[in-house]
C-alpha cells in the first residue's frame, strides 16, 4: 500500500548556490524573450518592406519593457525619420548614443541624419543645397556591435514655396539667349507645362502661343506689377512661371591621357590621344509670380552641364536630358520631394 504525503510549502528550501545561479542568469538589458524575438523579427521585416508605422509600433511595444535598449532607440529614430518626425528622431538618436555611444552603426546613422537635417535647414531657408557639408561622427572608438541590415528610407523635403495645392499655373515665355540650333524658349515652356500637368495637382493653363515677356532687365521685369496683373486679368492664373534661360554648346576637343588595351599584350596602357567632345551648358533662373498681386513669390537659379564624346551630338536630346533634372528642381519649389538615403537597422 502506497502512502501519499503532502509536502508543506514551508518545508521547501532551495540551495543558496541554485539561487545565486538564478540571479546570475537573469536577463540583461538587451536580452529578450521568445515572444519579443518574434516581435522584433516581424518589426525588422516590416522595416525592410518600408512599413514604418507597423515597425515603429512593434519596437515601442518591446521598448516598454526594455527602456535602456540603445538598438531599439536607434530603430525608432530611423522610423521617425522615414515618417518625417525630425524632432522625435533627434531625441531617439541622442538617447541611443547616450546608452551606447561607441557603436559605429548608431554613430553613422546619426551622422547621416545630421547631414540631412542641415540640408533641410538650408533648403527651407533657400540656400544652395547642391553640395553636402561634412559632419563628423559622434566620436570615440567606434565598434561594429550588433546584427544589422541596410534599409533605404525616403526622407520628405518640404516645398520651398508653400501653396494650397489648387492654384492654376500659367507658364509664359522666358527671357532667353537665342541659339542657332534650338528654340529653347518654346521647348522650355512645353517641358514645364508637361511637368506641372503630369506631376502636380495644379491646373495648368494651356495658352497658345505662350504670352511673351517685355524686353526688360531681370529686375525691371520682376518689378513690372502691371504686366503680371494684366496676365491675371487676361487668362486668370493664380501663379505665373517665367524666368531667364540659356543653353550653350562648346567644342572642348583636345589631347587627353586615356587608357587603352594593347593589341599585342592585352594589357591596359595609358596613351595621349586627341579626343573629340562637346560641353552643353544649361542655366535657368525661374520666377514664381503672384498674378493677382503682381509680385514675385520665389526665384531660384539652376544650372546643369554635360560633356559628351563626339562633335555631332543632337542638341535636342541633350536639352531634354538636362531639362528633366532641371524640372525636378523646379517642381521641388512647390511640392514635397523624397530624398533617398540609407540607414542600418538592428535586427536581433
Amino acid at each position: 500500500m502506497t502512502e501519499d504525503r503532502m509536502i508543506s510549502p514551508k518545508k521547501i528550501r532551495l540551495p543558496m548556490a541554485l539561487l545565486a545561479c538564478f540571479a546570475l542568469c537573469a536577463p540583461g538589458p538587451f536580452a529578450v524573450g521568445k515572444g519579443d524575438k518574434k516581435t522584433l523579427s516581424f518589426a525588422a521585416e516590416m522595416a525592410a518592406a518600408g512599413s514604418w508605422h507597423e515597425a515603429s509600433f512593434r519596437w515601442k511595444g518591446v521598448l516598454a519593457n526594455d527602456a535602456e535598449n540603445a538598438h531599439l532607440h536607434n530603430n525608432l529614430a530611423i522610423a521617425a525619420e522615414a515618417l518625417g518626425n525630425w524632432d522625435e528622431a533627434s531625441v531617439r538618436y541622442e538617447q541611443a548614443l547616450k546608452l551606447e555611444g561607441d557603436n559605429f552603426f548608431i554613430q553613422e546613422n546619426h551622422r547621416r541624419f545630421s547631414i540631412f537635417r542641415e540640408r533641410l535647414r538650408r533648403h527651407e531657408e533657400g540656400e544652395d543645397t547642391s553640395e553636402e557639408r561634412a559632419i563628423t561622427p559622434f566620436g570615440g572608438d567606434a565598434k561594429r556591435k550588433g546584427k544589422t541590415f541596410q534599409v533605404t528610407v525616403g526622407l520628405p523635403m518640404p516645398p520651398r514655396l508653400k501653396l494650397e495645392g489648387n492654384e492654376s499655373i500659367l507658364v509664359i515665355e522666358f527671357l532667353d539667349d537665342e541659339t542657332r540650333f534650338l528654340d529653347i524658349n518654346r521647348e522650355m515652356v512645353r517641358f514645364l507645362r508637361s511637368a506641372f500637368h503630369n506631376r502636380t495637382a495644379h491646373e495648368v493653363l494651356d495658352v497658345v502661343p505662350p504670352p511673351a515677356v517685355p524686353e526688360q532687365t531681370i529686375e525691371d521685369l520682376l518689378a513690372n506689377a502691371e504686366f503680371w496683373k494684366h496676365l491675371h486679368r487676361e487668362y486668370g492664373p493664380d501663379l505665373i512661371v517665367s524666368g531667364v534661360l540659356g543653353f550653350d554648346r562648346e567644342d572642348i576637343s583636345g589631347y587627353q591621357d586615356v587608357d587603352v588595351v594593347s593589341s599585342t599584350t592585352g594589357q591596359k596602357v595609358r596613351q595621349t590621344r586627341f579626343v573629340e567632345q562637346e560641353r552643353f551648358s544649361y542655366h535657368v533662373e525661374v520666377f514664381f509670380i503672384d498674378a493677382k498681386e503682381g509680385k514675385p513669390l520665389y526665384r531660384d537659379k539652376l544650372q546643369r552641364s554635360a560633356i559628351i564624346r563626339g562633335t555631332q551630338n543632337d542638341p535636342v536630346t541633350t536639352f531634354f536630358d538636362l531639362s528633366d533634372t532641371i524640372a525636378a528642381e523646379v517642381l521641388a519649389i512647390i511640392q514635397t520631394r523624397m530624398r533617398l538615403d540609407t540607414r542600418r537597422v538592428f535586427k536581433y
